[in-house]
Parts: structure tokens; sequence; C-alpha cells
């Protein structure tokens, strides 16, 4: 399916690993042109030498903790390509642990990154999709927000705060030609999954297999997801072939979640 994808400009946060890494991959192939934020410049760089098939790539290290990042990050973007079509929000990582052990700066560090992150960054950016009449945001969210995880909850309470919001924006953007929705993976096989297991192991006493397998023995296909299954569903929903979704949450997690809604 070609998902007419071909020079459209799309921003990602967290693009240097994980699933904004291999959603920036995909798109690249697909031939938008991208601007890659995160941290860490070593590691953007590399994602950005595996996107050669974009027509255009730009990173800007950013770290989204702090309030003017979001502006510059759209700044860099307007200057490098002059619209902002496709905005993928994947910054931010949580550490689990039990409930009454988790002091205040892992609620903090948790709710600052991943849920202010990606307000601010749809702050910033909205106004420009309004003016140009044409906006594609998808969040990167966590089906945890719908049903949280005792091991995982500032990672679920920042999920569930996203979720509102994501649902929350549509009726004042449809109007603009603007949409936003949500891909919610469940347990995924990511460098961030990878180091949330170390901790709990740690933390735990239990063998990272131990740790791992209680979430995977909840799963119906009993296996965790890879970066690729999810990427597919991120970048088809940031194309104009789900035009008519908005305010959406996808789940793309195995059976995990075990609502109807």
């Amino acid at each position: 399916m070609d998902l007419e994808l071909r020079n459209k400009v799309a921003v990602i946060t967290g693009a240097s690993r994980g699933l904004g890494a291999t959603s920036a991959r995909l798109l690249a192939a697909n031939g938008a042109r991208l601007v890659l934020a995160a941290r860490t410049t070593t590691d953007l760089d590399k994602v950005a030498q595996d996107c050669a098939a974009s027509p255009g790539v730009i990173t800007v290290p950013s770290d989204l903790t702090l309030p003017e990042a979001a502006d510059a990050v759209r700044d860099a973007a307007l200057k490098a390509f002059g619209r902002i079509d496709i905005l993928i929000n994947s910054a931010g990582a949580s550490q689990g642990g039990v409930f009454w052990e988790i002091p205040d700066t892992v609620w903090q560090d948790s709710l600052n990154l991943k849920f202010m992150s990606t307000v601010r960054m749809m702050r910033a950016v909205i106004p420009t999709m309004i003016a140009q009449k044409y906006g594609r945001i998808v969040n990167i969210i966590g089906s945890n927000g719908m049903q949280p995880s005792a091991r995982l909850l500032p990672g679920s309470a920042a999920n569930a705060a996203l979720l509102a919001v994501t649902r929350g924006i549509t009726e004042d953007l449809a109007p603009h030609n603007v949409v936003a929705n949500s891909v919610n993976p469940g347990p995924t096989r990511t460098e961030r999954w990878t180091t949330l297991m170390n901790r709990l192991s740690q933390s735990s006493g239990r063998s990272v297999a131990d740790v791992e397998s209680d979430f995977t023995r909840q799963i119906p296909r009993g296996q965790l997801a890879e970066p690729e299954e999810i990427a597919n569903w991120i970048v088809f929903m940031a194309s104009d072939r789900a035009a008519n979704m908005n305010g959406t949450g996808v789940m793309v997690d195995g059976g995990w979640f075990k609502g109807l809604g």
C-alpha cells in the first residue's frame, strides 16, 4: 500500500532509539522528510544515517523536559522545511516498582518527560498545522494507560493523562484538517523495555526472565511485540490513509488489554 508520504515533513521525538527510531526508518523508506529530536546526539546521528532513503533529514538534540525545547524543535523544522505535516511523540520512559516504594522523583520524571513533553510538542506545532490547514499527530502512549499494571504505575498514570488529552483536543482540531490519534503498544522489545526489566529484576531479586514472564503470560500471543510491528501502525496513522480516524487509540498489544473499548 502506498501511504503517500513522499516529501511530508515529520517531526519525531524520542527518535534516537526504540519506537521513535524504528518509525523514523519506516517513514524514510516511504519518502518522508524527517526532523529527529532526542537528547543523545550520537544516537540521533546514527538513526539519521539509517534514514538515507529520506529526501531530507535533520537532527535536533533536545531535552524535552525543558519548557523551551519544544519551540526550538518546531523552529528548526520550519527553518529546514517550511512546514510540519506530521508529529510523532515517542519521548519518555518511566521507572516501575512497588507502589509504596516509588519516590516522588520517579512520578515527577514520568509526568515531566512523557506527559509534559508531549503536551509541549503538540502546543508548539498545532498553530502551524492550523495555519497550513493540515496536520497529523500520533502519540505513542501505551495500553497500560487503560489497563494499569501494578509495577508500572508512574507510566500508567502519565499514559492515562495523555489518552485524555489526545481525545480532548480533537474537536478543536478537526475543523482545521488536523487530527490526533494514539498508538498504544503493549510490552515491546525495545531498549526501554530492557532497561525496565533490569530495574525490576534488581529491585525484586528475581531474574530478568522471571520478571518478563509476569508480563508475557498476560498476553494471549505469549510474546513481546517487535518494534517494527508497532511502527507499521504508527506510520499508517500518520498517513492520509487514516484520515477519518480522530481521537482514536489503537491497541497493538497482542490482546493484553482485556477491556471492550
